[in-house]
């Protein structure tokens, strides 16, 4: 293939290799804009009410490479629950968050833009996909030795390739009171052809 910004990659590593897509602007990280900035989950869980949601458009394949979590602020109000799915459709409905974007190789931020949207706090379509996580962690968010602050994810197996339509969702939920996150996401995108 080409190189260059126009949708070609530079040969030379490997098609799907995290770096390589780096490399070749492919990948893109999503944080708040301000960098205290916070998200709180929800009270319970509801199909439609995922914490954060990446949509992917139909033309595009997003390929999930890390998702970073960290407890702050008040604790929540009991055991937190952390669901993740994915999904083979578009399941954003309304409002949220439409969250900052920033290419992983510095020089290409300001010109190659993602094509999927980031979003908190987002209302979505009632439907399920398929749970590629799920683990439940206690509401401390204190310094204590053993304490669990922070959750990172990674592809456990090999990459997965989202083509759109289609989303990644992460619910977080604790009762009474939502939890309260630093948060990262992390994904490559490549045009729908490049599979």
């Amino acid at each position: 293939m080409a190189g260059g910004s126009a949708g070609g990659l530079i040969d030379g590593y490997g098609q799907f290799d995290p770096t390589y897509l780096a490399l070749n602007g492919k990948v893109f990280y999503a944080s708040d804009a301000d960098q205290n900035d916070l998200v709180t989950g929800q009270t319970s869980f509801a199909t439609t009410t995922p914490t954060f949601q990446l949509n992917v458009p139909t033309g595009t394949i997003a390929i999930p490479l890390m998702m970073s979590l960290c407890q702050t602020g008040g604790a929540a109000g009991g055991a937190i629950d952390v669901i993740m799915e994915f999904d083979n459709a578009n399941r954003y409905n309304t409002g949220g968050t439409a969250e900052t974007a920033f290419n992983a190789r510095s020089d290409l931020a300001a010109t190659i833009t993602p094509l999927c949207t980031l979003r908190s706090g987002a209302t979505a379509t009632d439907a399920y996909g398929v749970r590629v996580m799920g683990l439940t962690v206690g509401n401390d968010v204190s310094p204590a030795e053993g304490a669990v602050q922070e959750i990172i994810w990674t592809p456990p197996a090999g990459l997965d390739f989202l083509v759109g339509p289609a989303a990644w969702n992460v619910f977080t939920y604790a009762a009474a009171t939502g939890p309260t996150w630093f948060w990262t996401f992390k994904w490559a995108e490549l045009p729908s052809g490049a599979i």
